[in-house]
């Protein structure tokens, strides 16, 4: 059972009564999980039972930068995953090509995730120094921070002329002006295997970035990086819900990547065995967590690379769906060639 009261000196607190989760040994579990929803910044105490025979005690509130919401949830991982076990290569995720599906000329095309149309659903608000990596590009999509100078994103996000850096709050982030956009040559390519095959885009900056607590980049990730069952934290300003209304507030949710079997099942349009080896799934069959409308572009991140950035999906947190991201080990190359970074 959980209560929130207020209190004259406080914002709130909370109680928090497991009951017999304390014996069985999952309490740190119940208490990591119940975490994860709530911004912890905003509490200064939480008040815990111990056991049946402990009456309550009060807690302060630690340094919550001793224990980043990134490491309580990776902790999490370990204790309530431990069904998952992280297999085979994601390149193997070769979503071989068996015929191409696309929708008719009738059908709606309003429930795939296109710019302006993804967003993080079933997450929970984050400091952009825990994720300071993260950017806005123009007001509707994503980004990653590579270096001082460069920024990846998604080639179907149109050209912008700014992104946003250094704040949780898409309104208050700092502008940076964009110099030139690349789109990966293979994007525009045509006849492709995949509406969204080659889905990368990298921005010059005009001025270079200067790094802080709040902005700073992220490694790319190398192919053995690429395993299913590995959860990846994707962030993002997008819609809490379909159809709904932006968020103001960086949100992350995390995501486990799904074997290519199960995502070219997807029964829904541009699954459907058409999915390519630059691409991968993540998410749960349920559809109860994904990213969804304005999160295009953004950074799908594990153990500090940059794993992908957010393509398409059908709708937002469908069941019987997945979420798909560029698989941007793939173009590390490409990446190098363009930018002339040496990436490590």
């Amino acid at each position: 059972m959980i209560q929130r009261f207020a209190d004259s000196s406080t914002a709130s607190f909370f109680t928090i009564s497991p009951g017999n989760m304390i014996q069985s040994g999952l309490y740190l579990a119940f208490l990591l999980g119940f975490c994860s929803s709530i911004d912890l910044n905003d509490y200064s105490v939480i008040i815990i039972p111990m056991g049946d025979d402990t009456p309550l005690r009060s807690l302060t509130r630690p340094k919550l930068k001793q224990h980043t919401r990134e490491q309580l949830l990776d902790r999490l991982d370990l204790e309530l995953n431990d069904d998952i076990r992280e297999t085979v290569d994601v390149d193997n995720f070769d979503y071989e090509r068996a015929g191409r599906s696309r929708k008719d000329a009738d059908d709606d095309d309003d429930d795939l995730l296109n710019e302006g149309d993804d967003k993080i659903v079933g997450g929970f608000e984050v400091d952009i120094n825990t994720y300071p990596y993260h950017v806005a590009y123009g007001n509707n999509c994503g980004g990653a921070i590579l270096s001082e100078y460069w920024v990846a994103t998604a080639g179907h996000c149109s050209k912008k002329t700014f992104i946003k850096v250094g704040s949780k709050y898409l309104s208050r982030g700092k502008k940076h002006k964009v110099a030139k956009q690349y789109v990966h040559p293979k994007w525009t390519a045509k006849p492709k295997l995949h509406e969204y095959d080659y889905d990368f885009q990298l921005l010059k900056l005009a001025h270079p970035l200067r790094f802080s607590e709040n902005i700073q980049p992220v490694k790319v990730a190398h192919m053995e990086d690429m395993v299913v069952g590995k959860y990846v934290t994707v962030t993002g300003w997008g819609n809490t819900e379909e159809n709904g209304a932006y968020s103001d507030v960086l949100r992350a949710v995390r995501l486990p990547i799904v074997a290519k079997e199960k995502c070219q099942a997807v029964k829904f349009p541009y699954f459907q065995k058409t999915l390519t080896p630059r691409m991968f799934c993540a998410g749960f069959i349920e559809g109860t967590k994904d990213a969804c409308q304005g999160d295009s572009g953004g950074p799908a991140v594990s153990g500090g690379r940059l794993l992908g950035t957010v393509s398409f999906g059908y709708g937002c947190a469908t069941p019987g769906s997945y979420g798909v991201y560029s698989k941007i080990a793939l173009v590390r190359d490409w990446i190098e060639d363009t930018t002339g970074l040496v990436l490590d």
